[in-house]
């Protein structure tokens, strides 16, 4: 008879996540939170499923390849989220009249895409969007940035391990229609291959400029594009709204003593809906993470798709995989120890209303609690509290009940002290 028996695995290119892995993705989400709430951005979300159409219609060749698609019982074709700009833009146009601009949104969702897994990216991932909508100047990139630079910091990476790197949309036009020339067909194969060009061997990149179609000329004036850096720009001043763009951005950003940026011409981004401006972030100090840390841009003319006028935006997606990768390089990542404060010990069965009470009083004070239900050697109940990393042990017996006390014991330093419940609880407060 054949063998039925279930696997333990999960769907490939998904992960089960642990409890201490779940405290790693917690403690990442939790600084992604925070430092948003602290420049005035609020919390949304969309759906998980959605209209396969909303991402056909303009994410873009590469993001309808990985679309998790299926038609539903009603015979309508929808998709798992692949990413949230579409969804965001969606909730916007509907609401778009009773909304006061400019927004600052933010959302940290689950995300799936039909790829291949490999270090840094799965099928299955949580990442941070987080977007300015309704202003159209260079300020709103600059807010953005410095909120990149403020969550760093919060996780204390290196400054040299790290590199926001930065172009613009209409640079890359100019590139393909004021210096190259190229027909309407090619600018989508060399944008492809810009987009590539860091993971190519220069070799490879050259011949794959020729075999599109590219001459001699083009080809060289591709490769020195792709050297190009700010005193370039200068010489474009007024002929490029792109280099225009930068050239401010860069100076106010000088301003702001904001480091950790570099203009980078081949940062191209794959999306079809990035007007200006385009980021990301890569790690720079050593080979395991090859792969942007995160993108994003200027997305101005998303609306449209829903027949709505243009509103200004700006954003990105941060994907907690590449994160937590680049945390755990630097040595960077929390420790994983419990969320528990207490554990509190069960001497003997008669005593479990005892315990409980005492249990509920340190919960009432916000003491985060584990009381052992069943009586077991102490020297077992101890390992359990030392196993989970829990800072300190009740014990409860005759004698301190007729004291009116308990016995609290530091796991950390080994001291223990007979004292009052409400001396328990102001002393681990305290720590």
């Amino acid at each position: 008879m054949k063998n039925n028996k279930l696997t333990t695995a999960p769907y490939k290119g998904t992960t089960d996540t642990y409890p201490k892995d779940m405290m790693i993705r917690n403690y990442i989400f939790d600084v992604w939170s925070r430092v948003a709430k602290r420049f005035g951005y609020e919390e949304y979300d969309t759906p998980l499923i959605e209209s396969a159409q909303l991402y056909k219609a303009k994410s873009g060749e590469e993001i309808s390849n990985q679309l998790y698609n299926f038609t539903d019982k009603g015979g309508r074709e929808i998709a798992l989220r692949p990413e949230m700009t579409p969804s965001l833009a969606r909730m916007i146009a509907a609401k778009k009249k009773e909304l006061t601009f400019p927004l600052r949104w933010f959302n940290i969702g689950k995300f799936y895409r039909y790829e291949k897994p490999q270090r840094g990216r799965r099928r299955e991932f949580f990442q941070l969007n987080i977007d300015l909508l309704g202003m159209s100047t260079i300020d709103a990139e600059l807010e953005i940035i410095q909120y990149v630079m403020d969550v760093m910091k919060e996780f204390d990476a290196p400054k040299d391990t790290f590199e926001l790197r930065i172009n613009n949309r209409y640079l890359l036009d100019y590139l393909f229609t004021d210096i190259l020339k190229l027909s309407d067909e090619l600018i989508p194969q060399l944008a492809r291959a810009i987009d590539n060009f860091s993971k190519m061997k220069a070799e490879d990149f050259k011949e794959y400029l020729t075999d599109i179609g590219l001459d001699n000329k083009q080809l060289e004036e591709v490769l020195d594009f792709l050297s190009w850096d700010l005193s370039k720009l200068e010489l474009l001043k007024g002929k490029c709204s792109g280099a225009d763009q930068l050239l401010e951005l860069f100076d106010k950003a000088k301003g702001l003593d904001i480091t950790n940026i570099a203009f980078n011409p081949s940062i191209m981004r794959g999306l079809d809906y990035y007007t200006g401006t385009v980021i990301e972030m890569f790690d720079i100090g050593g080979s395991k993470n090859p792969r942007a840390m995160f993108g994003g841009g200027r997305y101005d003319d998303l609306l449209t798709i829903f027949g709505e006028e243009k509103i200004p935006a700006f954003g990105l997606g941060w994907g907690d995989i590449i994160m937590t990768d680049y945390l755990s390089t630097y040595n960077l990542l929390p420790n994983t120890k419990s969320n528990t404060d207490v554990y509190v010990t069960l001497m003997d069965k008669s005593l479990l209303i005892k315990t409980t009470q005492l249990t509920q009083e340190l919960r009432k004070n916000g003491i985060n609690t584990l009381m052992c239900l069943e009586p077991t050697k102490l020297n077992k109940q101890l390992k359990e509290a030392n196993r989970k990393g829990i800072r300190w042990v009740i014990f409860l017996g005759e004698d301190e009940i007729k004291q009116n006390k308990v016995q609290l014991k530091d796991m950390d330093s080994g001291d223990s002290s007979v004292i009052t419940i409400s001396q328990s609880i102001q002393k681990i407060k305290e720590i």
